[in-house]
């Protein structure tokens, strides 16, 4: 059951992860055309990009962080635990 749940949350890591990645992207183009086209058109491109358009892309990366963060801690391999990884206890 563990091992599903894990599963599915590297799913999840996975699939807003790219979400966001691919919305920045959008999102600098949406900018990049808003430069280019300028004047009051332009304006009111980049003024929707960054309040309408842009939270939806934080939102689903603020998921993926959520999700990784879980991946993480219930696999038991994050690098900012207190145990000892070497296997040579002497």
């Amino acid at each position: 059951m563990k091992n599903k749940v894990q599963e599915v949350l590297s799913w999840l890591f996975s699939l807003f992860i790219i979400i966001a990645i691919l919305g920045g992207g959008i999102i600098l183009a949406m900018f990049i055309i808003a430069m280019i086209v300028g004047g009051d058109t332009g304006t009111k491109l980049a003024t929707s990009a960054s309040d309408i358009v842009m939270p939806y892309f934080i939102r689903a990366a603020a998921i993926a962080v959520l999700a990784g963060l879980i991946v993480i801690y219930t696999n038991d391999s994050h690098s900012l635990s207190l145990k000892n990884s070497n296997k040579d206890n002497s």
